[in-house]
């Protein structure tokens, strides 16, 4: 009997949990992928509700995300990096869950273009350089607004091939994400760029529908007692600093663009929610 009512008991409780759905992960062995949903499973763990995470079937795209979650179907809570677009549309929760690093681009180039990116070499000669970006990436309309020339690419894969057949010069790609990428296409001539980073304000937030107030505010919460506690960093540097070390951003030459689309709003003056580059 004791046992029965443990068991219903805990049934209970997990009939009340309230799920909170997330476009589902497509690779589960990328650091940058996995991140988010354990920062977010504790965050709504410290908020004391009873959340309980939960994927969607498929992955999609960002923009299809984005869909969902303004029409509240399927989706809950997304990441992704901030717009004044995107948070006219949707409910951001403003603390930057890669501390800024979106906007730390490193590139992927062909192994016979190294000297295209030279250190001998001026931004400007740099900045010229033809590069491939996602068609619904934030990065491609930044990029663009700083008149570097992008391609465009309809689907991720696109993006290599274009770089493997010489298409472009460089790949721009997140630093939380470039040396796993570049381990899985070593057998296509692409490598890391040793001498250049790229970098322009950003951040990347929780979202959730503009309705749903009070999962923003159990986000929210729950994030601030893990910046307190030193829990948020723990789990950043449990995630990253691996890529970070090896990647020595301190060392690279850095060209700065403006990122026009960044709102006002954004907490750029928060030491707390910012990595910064020894130097």
């Amino acid at each position: 009997m004791a046992i029965l009512f443990v068991a219903l008991i805990t049934t209970g409780l997990l009939c009340q949990a309230e799920p909170v759905r997330y476009p589902a992960v497509a690779n589960q062995q990328a650091p940058r992928s996995v991140y988010p949903l354990a920062l977010l499973e504790q965050a709504l763990a410290y908020s004391g509700k009873g959340y309980q995470l939960q994927s969607s079937a498929e992955p999609m795209s960002k923009s299809r995300a984005m869909v969902f979650l303004r029409e509240r179907q399927e989706i809950d809570v997304l990441w992704t990096m901030t717009s004044v677009e995107r948070e006219l549309e949707l409910l951001p929760i403003r603390i930057p869950i890669f501390k800024g690093l979106s906007g730390y681009r490193v590139s992927l180039i062909h192994q016979e273009n190294r000297d295209a990116f030279a250190a001998r070499h001026a931004p400007v000669t740099i900045r010229r350089l033809l590069y491939a970006q996602g068609h619904d990436w934030v990065d491609t309309k930044i990029l663009r607004l700083n008149g570097l020339n992008v391609i465009e690419a309809a689907r991720y894969d696109n993006i290599f091939s274009m770089l493997q057949r010489r298409r472009v010069d460089a790949v721009p790609r997140n630093v939380l994400e470039i040396t796993d990428e570049a381990s899985l296409l070593t057998a296509q001539q692409l490598v890391i760029e040793q001498n250049w980073l790229i970098y322009y304000p950003s951040a990347s937030y929780f979202f959730v529908n503009s309705d749903n107030q009070q999962l923003a505010i159990d986000i929210e919460q729950g994030l601030q007692k893990m910046l307190a506690d030193g829990s948020f960093e723990q789990l950043f540097q449990q995630f990253f600093s691996r890529q970070l070390a090896e990647l020595k951003l301190e060392q690279r030459q850095i060209i700065k663009l403006d990122n026009p689309l960044l709102p006002a709003q954004t907490p750029l003056q928060d030491p707390r929610l910012w990595y910064y580059p020894a130097k």
